[in-house]
């Protein structure tokens, strides 16, 4: 209440209007006043103009300067997790694929060796055979290919 003097020379009181507190973050935020927004009562308000009651960043009319910040950091770090989260996952399957093909590489080669081994056993008991029977006539007639014979 206020008193005020009317032109008819009387002392009045007067009911002043109630000060607008003016836009505010959610509850839930912390329920703070937002910066660069003007503190209009409704019915001011319905009349203002749209850069009156917000400010030109996302969320404008809504959240605060800080909460904003707070949104785009943890969505970057999310974000970043995500992207480190598929690399190790590439990296760990590249990783399974080539323990995979060492290990095949690794059975083919014993395998061959296996192989080798037996072959060389039946070869080597049939050369041991052979051997035995034309080991004396071999001997004798040792002579290089175009070698001059000196009798």
């Amino acid at each position: 209440m206020k008193l005020v003097r009317t032109p008819g020379n009387r002392l009045v009181m007067q009911k002043r209007v109630k000060r607008s507190q003016g836009p505010h973050t959610p509850w839930v935020l912390g329920h703070k006043r937002l910066a660069g927004t003007k503190a209009l009562r409704h019915t001011e308000a319905r009349l203002a103009s749209r850069h009156e009651k917000s400010t030109s960043r996302p969320y404008g009319g809504v959240l605060s300067h800080e909460q904003v910040r707070d949104r785009i950091v943890r969505a970057f770090l999310i974000e970043e997790q995500r992207i480190v989260k598929r690399a190790l996952k590439a990296h760990a399957k590249s990783q399974k694929e080539k323990k995979r093909r060492d290990s095949k590489k690794k059975r083919k080669e014993e395998k061959k060796a296996a192989l080798t081994k037996k072959i060389a056993a039946k070869i080597g008991a049939r050369s041991a055979l052979t051997k035995k029977t034309t080991a004396k006539k071999k001997a004798a007639s040792r002579i290089p290919v175009g070698a001059k014979v000196k009798k």
